[in-house]
């Protein structure tokens, strides 16, 4: 299915790799986006691993579980857009 978004020109994709908690992607997903759009904006993958990052440290006791985590990865370029 990634490969249909590359051939119709995406650059990246943020993707599970299994079913997740729908809870913990709209955390993770709102972070990440915020973190590339800020001031000083995060290559993707950086966005995601602090993202990753924040829930581990911020987010409710079960969220820092690899459970919660795991399954995302960025497909694609991974750094900072230019």
């Amino acid at each position: 299915m990634t490969s249909v978004f590359f051939y119709a020109g995406a650059l990246a994709l943020l993707i599970s790799h299994w079913e997740v908690y729908s809870d913990a992607s709209v955390k993770l997903f709102t972070s990440a986006i915020r973190a590339i759009s800020d001031e000083e904006p995060v290559g993707r993958a950086e966005a995601l691993r602090r993202a990753m990052l924040d829930m581990i440290d911020a987010g409710a006791p079960h969220e820092a579980h690899p459970s919660y985590l795991a399954p995302f990865v960025v497909v694609g370029e991974g750094a900072l857009a230019r």
